[in-house]
């Protein structure tokens, strides 16, 4: 993986897609060997404290992760595709989102090519998934349909679908946690 440098542009995409690529990453590197992977799962947990958290709407995607998280975990390890086309995704989204989070979330756009790569694997999560996840990407698609995202910063994504994140209280929050 390439660093994200200021003034490079690269494909990104947020909202349902860092939910699903956060709730991917918990299930596809349970098998995988997690120092390898140490990094990304560094990244994810930075957007689940700092991009999610703060924000009521990031507490929702938050609940989303909580409660399809074993159902994805099942199907990864049912479908190798499922679970290989998950780990392209987390990868590719790794140095997307680390930009987010180092504040460089200008300097990543939004490519047709990646959502229609992000789409593809919703088509195949619904494929493969009960009723009731194949509902839950169904609403989400139609709450925040990711075309229209296309051409769009990570920070200016960011904003349209979580919001600016307060300061941090340390007081808990209101999430759904198992």
């Amino acid at each position: 993986m390439h660093p994200v440098k200021k003034g490079l542009t690269r494909p990104a995409t947020l909202g349902l897609a860092a939910v699903l690529a956060i709730v991917l990453a918990g299930s596809i590197f349970i098998t995988a060997r997690a120092l390898d992977y140490r990094g990304v799962i560094d990244t994810y947990w930075r957007v689940h404290d700092e991009v999610l958290l703060p924000t009521e709407a990031g507490r929702r995607y938050i609940d989303i992760f909580w409660k399809y998280s074993p159902e994805l975990c099942v199907l990864g390890s049912t479908y190798p595709e499922v679970m290989e086309e998950g780990k392209v995704l987390i990868l590719q989204f790794d140095p997307l989102l680390r930009a987010l989070v180092d504040g460089e979330g200008d300097q990543v756009v939004i490519t047709k090519e990646l959502v229609d790569r992000l789409e593809a694997y919703l088509d195949l999560l619904g494929q493969v998934g009960s009723p009731d996840l194949r509902a839950a990407i169904q609403s989400e698609r139609a709450r925040t349909p990711l075309r229209e995202l296309i051409g769009m910063t990570f920070e200016e994504a960011r904003g349209k679908l979580v919001g600016t994140p307060h300061a941090t209280d340390r007081t808990p929050v209101g999430t759904n946690l198992p």
